[in-house]
């Protein structure tokens, strides 16, 4: 599962499960650049898929490309 935000002009694709607990950061709240997660708060950056409080933990990113109104994700 791959969840994508949209801030501002841009669109960023990330892993869409909290390596806490597994929850889904597409539910989370978006500020500034990153998201945190609903059950905990952890916040991770949307450019990189770090965490902000050990960015040695981070979650998978995967760049974003639009074609005409298809946002289209680049899957390994």
């Amino acid at each position: 599962m791959i969840a994508v935000f949209h801030m501002e002009d841009r669109f960023y694709a990330i892993d869409d499960f909290c390596p806490h607990q597994g929850a889904s950061l597409a539910g989370g709240w978006v500020h500034e650049g990153c998201v945190a997660c609903p059950w905990h708060a952890w916040r991770f950056n949307l450019e990189d898929g770090a965490w902000l409080d050990n960015p040695k933990i981070k979650v998978e990113t995967y760049p974003v490309t639009i074609q005409g109104d298809d946002i289209l994700v680049e899957l390994p």
